[in-house]
């Protein structure tokens, strides 16, 4: 009852929910396709294709594994655990490893960093002896489990050579490997395994491209194919004798609590240890067990990874339950972030650099802070449809949201479910298809609604660029021929300040549209002292200037008034995209002349977040001469150095990064602010805890308010101003002293001394 009471007393505010702290990491990774499953006593790890989550058995708890908790890298290509050493080996597509004793990991980068040419990949991990034996694309690792170091390499490949190892398998004597050159065996009282003469080729499978390897009780058992990869026979060696055991597609053989669990697509089959088969499991609870791995305990249980479930646990008397941490369900696919109020909407789609589709999934994911949503599909109009590229809210009536499906056409979408498909068939001709012989295809490439609720939708590779949807229903467009024939075009903003369109793609020159007969295009070097050749990013700032993001830095459009200053019938406008300099020592330079730019997002405080084709996340200032911090892989928790998509959470502070490993989000210090303060002005976190040393959010001001913290006798402990809706405290006094325990009250106002706020935080040390 005392804790319900505190936070009433202090007015907590459910947003917070799913955040973490300012400065703070947290994953947005889709961790229902699990790929690999591996028991661990009472733990059960997972591997999705980049994130690993833990599930206890004995509490039902699920943790969270990946860059943002500390493990090294993403990309998980293999996991394996050691029962003796109580180790799980987490190895990456990049050849780097893990290694995780409870919550203490150690890196082994010796593989990813070394200069090995070619296939480095880590293929296969099995263990014996307290050591981890790591089958490659040039031969075996063995990683002392206990020194935590890579002990020793076998190159196995004729005369020491490499060769790629594919699988092994331990048996009671032997160590069998299935590498390129065939099956190679060496005995495990050999002291000098590194030694390529001390490994016999197995020749009991000539001509078979062996990938899999198993060991049961005498029986060998070998996969591998000899045409088709995709189709692989399975050979039963046991002493002498061989015999075709099965055949057909596979996902993986496991060996376990006394039987072989082969698992095909929708099935996993098992069988004893004299290679009888015993059953055969289909189904479960929510449908059919579509999988990639399985493997049977002791006890009878059998841990499934799904494909689209997380784990599957099936019990001795056929129960089942299912376990995934949440998340969206992409596949760690993104394209384009949009964020309203308190939603983000993550768009998965996509089209390849010629504008043709990328056929991803077109499902959208709405989420509101660890939770997210999928769209329904009870009336079966999202069947079929791949490559949403773009969705936007209608300010108007904020139930509807439009979504632009490349090839497709646009979705209204309500109650989370398309309630209506538009597209040339049904819009009097205002969307129009791209045509080419005997193939044509609807390009929609991007959704905008503006302050009045119409929808403007942009269509690449026609006439008519440009098409809307007025608040009554109807639809019309606009001839764009007079600024391209056919512009490829999937980038569109909505001018709050002047009402004007800007659009661009992948030529290099900007169009502007005013909405009804007025039409030019912008060069986006005329003005600029350094010649760019392509735009990635485009965006509005809250002052209204445009920037620009392209493949040699930023460029922003400070007079977008002057669009139609040359007329409006197609001209080359005189708007101009300047570099902003900046100085370095004593020398001049361009705004992040050097990267590429992929994306731009503006937060409550007008600073730029900007995404990188390979440098990282920066964050640089209101007017872009400071750069405040510039993110990493190799400095921060950062998934990946390439930026696809960014988006700040206008509520919360928070930016949505999305990169070539999946989504992650970062909490940053500013947040949206309205004109007027919001009706309940909040910190977090709040209490502020013993163990907590971290900066304290303060949020609900009116923009960059002057503010004042108090103790309970009314005396000023602390000053400062918000960035944008969003003030920090470090807890201390302004002589940086901890304050001591107790309420302190916070008190807030614009410049004018207007639109007083009060909150209460609660300090415990």
């Amino acid at each position: 009852m005392k804790r319900i009471a505190i936070l009433l007393l202090l007015g907590l505010s459910l947003a917070t929910e799913g955040q973490v702290g300012v400065g703070k990491w947290r994953d947005c990774l889709d961790y229902a396709r699990v790929e690999h499953v591996e028991p661990a006593g009472e733990l059960v790890y997972a591997a999705a294709h980049n994130g690993l989550f833990c599930y206890d058995t004995l509490y039902g708890t699920i943790d969270r594994l990946n860059k943002t908790t500390g493990l090294s890298d993403m990309g998980i290509e293999n996991i394996a655990y050691d029962a003796q050493t109580k180790c799980l080996v987490v190895a990456y597509r990049n050849s780097n490893i893990d290694l995780l004793y409870g919550d203490k990991v150690y890196n082994i980068s010796d593989i990813k960093r070394s200069e090995i040419s070619g296939d480095k990949g880590i293929h296969r991990i099995r263990f014996y002896n307290k050591k981890a034996y790591l089958a490659t694309g040039f031969g075996i690792v063995v990683v002392d489990l206990q020194r935590h170091e890579i002990k020793e390499t076998f190159y196995i490949g004729n005369g020491g050579a490499y060769t790629i190892v594919r699988d092994m398998v331990f048996s009671p004597d032997s160590l069998y490997a299935a590498t390129g050159e065939g099956i190679k065996r060496v005995s495990l009282g050999e002291t000098h395994m590194g030694i390529s003469d001390r490994w016999t080729v197995d020749d009991r499978l000539k001509g078979v491209y062996v990938t899999l390897l198993d060991y049961i009780d005498g029986h060998l058992i070998a996969g591998g194919y000899t045409y088709d990869p995709e189709m692989i026979t399975l050979y039963d060696l046991h002493g002498s004798q061989v015999s075709v055991w099965n055949g057909g597609a596979f996902r993986s053989i496991r060996v376990g609590g006394g039987y072989v669990n082969l698992v095909r697509d929708g099935a996993v089959v098992r069988y004893d240890g004299t290679m009888q088969r015993t059953d055969s499991l289909t189904t479960y609870t929510w449908g059919g067990l579509s999988c990639y791995d399985a493997v049977s305990l002791n006890d009878g249980t059998i841990w499934v990874g799904h494909e689209w479930d997380g784990i599957i646990r099936i019990r001795p008397d056929g129960s089942d339950d299912a376990h995934h941490p949440s998340g969206p369900f992409m596949q760690d696919n993104i394209y384009r972030i949009v964020t309203f109020n308190y939603r983000t909407m993550l768009c998965p789609g996509g089209h390849t650099t010629t504008y043709a589709n990328s056929f991803i999934n077109g499902n959208l994911l709405t989420g509101v802070g660890d939770e997210w949503h999928t769209l329904n599909n009870d009336n079966g109009l999202l069947s079929g449809l791949s490559d949403l590229v773009d969705v936007a809210v209608n300010p108007v009536d904020t139930t509807e949201m439009a979504a632009a499906f490349w090839g497709h056409g646009v979705a209204s979408i309500r109650d989370n479910a398309i309630q209506y498909m538009y597209n040339q068939h049904n819009t009097n001709g205002a969307l129009q298809s791209y045509t080419t012989g005997d193939y044509s295809t609807l390009r929609t490439g991007a959704v905008q609604f503006d302050r009045s609720g119409n929808l403007w939708v942009l269509v690449s590779n026609s006439s008519t660029a440009l098409a809307k949807r007025s608040t009554d229903g109807t639809w019309q467009n606009y001839n764009t021929s007079v600024l391209a024939a056919e512009p490829s075009v999937d980038k569109l903003v909505w001018d709050s300040i002047t009402g004007y369109l800007w659009f661009c793609g992948r030529n290099n020159l900007i169009y502007v549209h005013d909405g009804n007969d007025r039409m030019a295009r912008v060069n986006p070097n005329n003005g600029s002292k350094l010649s760019t050749d392509a735009i990635n990013a485009l965006v509005q700032d809250r002052l209204g200037n445009l920037w620009v993001g392209t493949n040699k830095g930023i460029k922003v459009i400070f007079d977008a008034y002057n669009a139609f200053k040359n007329g409006g019938n197609g001209e080359v406008s005189p708007v101009q995209c300047s570099n902003i300099t900046i100085t370095n020592g004593e020398f001049y330079e361009y705004l992040m002349a050097y990267e590429s730019i992929t994306s731009i997002a503006v937060d409550g405080a007008n600073r730029k977040w900007v995404g990188t084709s390979a440098g990282g996340l920066y964050l640089i200032s209101a007017n872009g001469q400071e750069q405040l911090q510039h993110f990493t892989a190799e400095n921060s928790p950062l998934f990946s150095n390439k930026i696809i998509a960014l988006a700040v959470q206008p509520r919360t502070g928070e930016v949505f990064i999305g990169t070539d490993y999946g989504v992650q989000v970062y909490r940053s210090t500013a947040t949206y602010a309205e004109s007027q303060p919001l009706n309940e002005v909040y910190a977090f976190p709040n209490p502020v805890r013993p163990d907590y040393d971290g900066p304290i959010a303060i949020k609900g001001f009116t923009r960059d308010g002057l503010i004042h913290i108090t103790d309970a006798a009314g005396h000023t402990v602390f000053s400062t101003q918000a960035l944008g809706g969003q003030a920090m405290w470090n807890g201390k006094t302004l002589t940086g002293e901890p304050v001591a325990s107790g309420v302190y009250y916070v008190f807030a106002a614009d410049a004018e001394g207007r639109n007083r706020s009060v909150a209460k935080i609660l300090i415990v040390r």
